[in-house]
């Protein structure tokens, strides 16, 4: 979610701490408690906001004083908020980042309590292991990175991480930009309004596979939705067929203009392990468990992904449940598509892509797994 308030040497470097995650649809999730509080609430961890962030209902609840107001910049447009200052949050391991400024906005994320951006990489190495499902605090001295990764050289305007990167949409249609490295973005990969209309994107070849539209902190923006031919970001390797989300006008974000082009999402992310060091201005990517894993895909009015333990899931919806049909919630476990097994899916991007192939209209057998863990069959039409 993007948001901006205007082999090694163990003796080397200090490990400070470590703090388990989990995911929850995709997004890295730490518990926190704030100040003499003790319920514990879940914060997504998001890079694309260079601060912390909760809604305003639970910012009362906790007894917040509110020291100031703010100008804020989200997907699509720009806000007021308020700012309480002052505060100690607890991480789960009890790590404490003391004296933190929180932005309070009208409303956030429903499934979460707000967000945790980039104010521990300001004092620490920051290194997220999506096999260990833990994220570490180093000091900047002497830190040194594992074997086998890419460095990614970043600037950092106003504590947001910009990497360099051009889109493809159609073989020999490059088209060059900056990119927000987002963990708190569930997609791919988004272009903004002012690249995608100064490019051309959605009449260089782009093909719209459905419409939906992204929100952040309650501004919606309509997007359309479908695969670039490729998509390279500074020294890795161009990622083919890429799920790629371009922004559309409308509302607040016609006249919307970020200092940077669009943001690299979990999508992309989640493969990696990643290591952020601002003290070198770089980011340290090293291929984790799920690099080979198939991207997402839509089929009826849904959209399938697997995470990172390897199971097929419901992502989200991309469109209205037709009344015939049942309604799949995100994080559904499908065990099978048309008597294709999720196993079998995993292991050959061919089988995924003959779904995908099948006519409209075609009806889609569906296993999977209730919330009693008990297996079930559906069918969606495509």
């Amino acid at each position: 979610m993007l948001l901006l308030f205007l082999g090694i040497n163990a003796s080397a470097q200090k490990l400070i701490t470590t703090i388990p995650f989990e995911m929850v649809h995709g997004s890295i999730v730490l518990k926190v408690k704030i100040n003499q509080n003790e319920k514990p609430l879940r914060l997504l961890f998001d890079t694309g906001a260079d601060g912390m962030a909760i809604n305003k209902s639970l910012a009362d609840s906790l007894g917040l004083k509110i020291t100031r107001s703010n100008n804020a910049s989200v997907v699509g447009g720009n806000m007021k908020i308020e700012v309480s200052d002052g505060n100690d949050v607890q991480l789960e391991n009890g790590f404490v980042l003391k004296n933190q400024g929180i932005a309070i906005f009208p409303q956030m994320r429903d499934h979460l309590d707000g967000l945790i951006g980039n104010t521990m990489t300001k004092h620490y190495v920051v290194k997220v292991d999506f096999n260990k499902y833990q994220l570490s605090l180093f000091e900047f001295d002497q830190y040194e990175y594992e074997k086998g990764g890419t460095i990614v050289p970043i600037t950092i305007p106003s504590g947001l991480f910009i990497i360099p990167g051009n889109v493809e949409i159609v073989a020999g249609k490059s088209s060059s930009g900056n990119f927000v490295f987002d963990s708190g973005a569930s997609y791919n990969l988004i272009c903004f309004r002012p690249f995608v209309r100064q490019n051309k994107l959605l009449t260089s070849g782009f093909q719209p596979e459905y419409q939906a539209s992204t929100v952040s902190m309650g501004i919606a923006s309509p997007t359309f939705n479908g695969k670039a031919n490729s998509f390279s970001f500074a020294n890795t390797a161009p990622i083919k067929n890429l799920p790629l989300t371009l922004m559309a006008g409308g509302g607040q974000n016609e006249n919307w203009n970020p200092s940077f082009d669009g943001s690299i999402g979990m999508g992309i992310i989640s493969r990696y392990n990643f290591t952020i060091n601002r003290k070198k201005n770089e980011i340290y990517l090293v291929p984790n468990h799920s690099f080979h894993y198939p991207l997402s895909f839509n089929l009826g009015s849904y959209l399938f992904g697997f995470n990172l333990k390897g199971e097929l899931e419901v992502q989200g919806a991309i469109k209205a449940t037709p009344t015939n049909e049942t309604v799949l919630k995100p994080g559904t476990k499908i065990t099978a598509i048309n008597n294709i097994s999720a196993n079998a899916l995993i292991k050959d991007q061919k089988k995924i892509d003959q779904l995908k192939a099948l006519p409209n209209q075609s009806i889609i057998s569906i296993n999977y797994v209730d919330e009693n863990n008990e297996p079930q069959k559906t069918s969606l039409t495509k």
